[in-house]
């Protein structure tokens, strides 16, 4: 068996989401240099407030979710979990690249996200239709497919931003062509998807598609006359407090983040864009979901009104698998009346979700297990409860 290797991090500490003023929140310090290469990792509740579980239960924890993962394969993985609006517990296991067996994880890495990116693409974009810049039921092909010197397919002309946003504007899928090597960054993809014809009529079905996301990603760049990633961090992440995530190529991860191996000539980060090309750690993500509920002290990118539409299912469409799960503006949710996304590419499961009882979670992997992302939930859930942890009482 695999030696586990758990980094750990211990704050006592406001969780950034209470902080009322921009870009003070607080990032977890770094951790101590390692003394053991079998270290335990328990995040706390702020100081004023007592334990809401104690460091021998996220002990037991941390080595149920790396013997799932890590042992099982995984070069990495981290999570990070919250209790309502509060980060109590962040860890990291395993090493951040292949090649040197000491370089351990950290809860401060970060790892891909994938498609978790469309939820924060999906945050910037309801920004700017708050401010007025776009209207969520405008057309927007035409504006898009301009900023791009093309003309689009006439079948694009009623495609608006909620569409987009819930995949349900009858946009192909295109898998092949984004992971196939066809589309190599995510202008070119959105040249050809525009200048070819729709699946269907937009407005009657979900079918989930990279593309909706790589047109966003242009639409906020067309917008707000700046970058794609320039615009998110001036959006969201930095009054969220949120620092050093970024959108990446399909390799040349930095020294703060986890290597996803990768076979060589591949070009799928570069082409998903907005759609699935972010880094950051757990507890970045963590913040973000926790940001959306606006009954919470701290910084919101969303009004209470516009929050509350991302995690209603689209209505009057059809779903290929409505009873596992549906889709609002750019999350998925649950049957549990759970919500979040996941994400999957090479070497890549990422999941977040906001459950019903104020509980928010992440787990980020390097590696190839689980075979299917959702089964990150197992992982979680399992974890609980082989360490006796109940998260639904509210905290002091």
């Amino acid at each position: 068996m695999m030696v586990t290797v758990v980094r750990t991090l211990s704050i006592l500490l406001a969780f950034a989401l209470q902080t009322s003023s921009v870009g003070a929140s607080s990032d977890p310090s770094d951790p101590p240099p390692d003394s053991a290469a079998h270290a335990v990792a328990t995040t706390t509740v702020p100081p004023a407030s007592p334990p809401l579980v104690d460091a021998e239960s996220w002990a037991v924890f941390d080595q149920i979710v790396s013997n799932r993962l890590v042992d099982r394969g995984d070069l990495a993985a981290g999570v990070a979990v919250s209790v309502d609006g509060r980060l109590v517990h962040v860890a990291a296991y395993g090493r951040r690249t292949p090649v040197d067996p000491i370089d351990y994880t950290v809860p401060t890495d970060r790892f891909r996200i994938a498609s978790i990116s469309k939820l924060l693409t999906a945050v910037t974009v309801l920004r700017l239709v708050e401010a007025g810049h776009i209207g969520l039921d405008e057309p927007v092909a035409a504006r898009i497919a301009a900023s791009l010197g093309v003309s689009p397919n006439d079948g694009w002309s009623t495609v608006t931003v909620r569409q987009l946003l819930s995949h349900t504007g009858g946009v192909p899928k295109y898998r092949g062509q984004f992971f196939g090597g066809d589309f190599t960054t995510c202008e070119g993809a959105a040249i050809y998807g525009l200048s070819n014809g729709l699946d269907r009529s937009p407005g009657t079905a979900h079918v989930y598609s990279n593309l909706n996301f790589c047109l966003l990603g242009l639409l906020i760049a067309d917008i707000t006359g700046r970058s794609y990633e320039e615009s998110v961090n001036d959006l969201v992440l930095r009054p969220l407090g949120i620092r050093g995530a970024r959108t990446v190529g399909t390799y040349g991860a930095n020294i703060s983040e986890v290597v996803h191996p990768s076979a060589p000539g591949r070009a799928y980060m570069e082409a998903l864009g907005g759609a699935g090309a972010w880094v950051a750690t757990p507890a970045d993500l963590v913040r973000l979901v926790d940001s959306l509920d606006t009954t919470r002290p701290g910084w919101h990118p969303l009004s209470a009104e516009l929050a509350a539409l991302m995690p209603i299912p689209m209505a009057g469409v059809s779903f290929p698998d409505p009873g596992q799960r549906l889709y609002g503006l750019g999350t998925i949710v649950w049957p549990d009346g759970s919500w979040g996304h996941t994400g999957t590419v090479e070497a890549t499961h990422a999941m977040v979700a906001h459950r019903p009882d104020g509980v928010t979670w992440s787990i980020l992997v390097s590696g190839e297990t689980p075979a299917e992302t959702e089964s990150l939930r197992d992982v979680f859930a399992d974890a609980l409860a082989g360490a006796g942890i109940t998260l639904t009482a509210p905290l002091a």
